[in-house]
């Protein structure tokens, strides 16, 4: 991982390193539409790279027929790997399609954890995929520095995850030239994504001193750089800085630690009611907040990202709820809707987002586990 400024003309130099000679660019159609498409193949063929085709047909919230005719044009292409220019979808997108390309078979084939082909039967060494590169045109889902990919059955209305050790780009460049485009609604979902991946890992079930590091470094940035980036967008440095906070907030879950319930309802809501991921996330975490801080060892660590985010508390009892009440003003701060019913989610949605939650695997490792009627209870106060 590289991060600085004019770091787009090395992408050919740096990718070479990592075995790539003609890549197939997966993008979408926004991106390609503001000419940064022009300058990274600029800068594949100043190292000596040749793109293969691009492919720029990834919708917002991309689909396994998305990932099937990705990695058909790869093929069709002659590439030999990927490089994915975008936010998260794009990059799941290209994730997802490297593991079809490179094994064959369908999407839902590879679901779950460390369902890829590997050398023995059982959990074994798990075989490569072709070199895959990312450059991040938002800080938020840090999909860059994960091991997951997560696209859309769209039939099933269903969130499907793929989370497997060569799912992990080899090369991620992140430069803040990438994000200088980046409406200021966009910058800020993906910035409360990225919020939301610290403090969820930091009390979530498999937390651990390692991973607690890199929560807290992204949330002393995304506290120094958020509202910046997204009031001030010609702060570079600004959004350079969400550029790293976002993937420093992601490593955690590749590192022992997950999320949490604010998470399961955000699937559950992008699977089967269309709401953006950082958008769910942003409506959801005050409230998971308030329900895990019942238990005084997470009231505990919730005071810990108080103090980190300035945030006046009476106590580790008091805690959660300030907690609470700043993430919902921040989220009102950054012109983020704060209730479902803002984003086409009603009452009677809630029996089947709560149902979804409750089966999606942030849930295991929640620091409170929650009862069906709890979870409900959440999805509702939300509304």
């Amino acid at each position: 991982m590289i991060a600085g400024r004019d770091l787009i003309a090395s992408t050919g130099f740096e990718f070479a390193k990592e075995g790539a000679t003609r890549p197939l660019v997966v993008t979408d159609a926004v991106v390609r539409g503001t000419g940064l498409l022009e300058r990274v193949a600029d800068g594949l063929r100043d190292g000596g790279l040749e793109p293969a085709a691009v492919f720029d047909d990834v919708p917002q919230d991309s689909g396994i027929d998305v990932v099937e005719r990705c990695a058909a044009a790869a093929t069709a292409s002659g590439a030999d790997s990927f490089l994915a220019v975008g936010g998260g979808s794009v990059m799941d997108t290209a994730k997802a399609a490297n593991a079809l390309f490179t094994h064959g078979g369908r999407v839902r084939d590879y679901e779950g954890l460390y369902a890829l082909p590997r050398e023995a039967e059982g959990l074994g060494r798990p075989l490569p995929l072709a070199p895959l590169a990312c450059l991040p045109t938002t800080a938020g889902t840090g999909s860059e520095a994960s091991l997951a990919a997560v696209v859309k059955d769209h039939a099933a209305g269903v969130k499907v995850e793929l989370a497997d050790f060569p799912l992990f780009p080899r090369l991620a460049i992140l430069d803040p030239e990438c994000t200088r485009t980046l409406p200021a609604a966009v910058a800020a979902a993906s910035g409360m994504d990225a919020l939301t991946h610290a403090i969820e890992c930091y009390v979530c079930t498999e937390s651990n001193p390692h991973g607690d590091a890199f929560c807290l470094q992204a949330l002393a940035m995304i506290r120094d750089s958020l509202e910046r980036a997204v009031h001030e967008p010609g702060d570079e440095e600004a959004r350079g800085s969400m550029l790293i906070a976002a993937s420093l907030a992601v490593v955690p879950s590749g590192s022992g630690g997950f999320f949490g319930v604010a998470h399961s309802i955000a699937h559950a809501c992008g699977g089967r009611r269309g709401v953006a991921h950082g958008v769910a996330n942003a409506i959801a975490l005050p409230h998971a907040i308030r329900f895990n801080a019942a238990l005084p060892a997470v009231a505990a660590r919730y005071r810990d990202l108080a103090v980190l985010l300035g945030v006046e508390t009476g106590g580790a009892a008091e805690a959660g709820e300030a907690l609470a009440d700043h993430v919902a003003a921040l989220v009102r701060s950054l012109g983020l809707p704060g209730r479902l019913s803002e984003v086409g989610v009603s009452a009677e949605d809630v029996p089947a987002l709560a149902d979804a939650a409750m089966g999606d695997g942030c849930t295991l490792v929640n620091p409170r586990e929650p009862s069906e009627q709890q979870m409900a209870d959440l999805v509702r106060g939300a509304l």
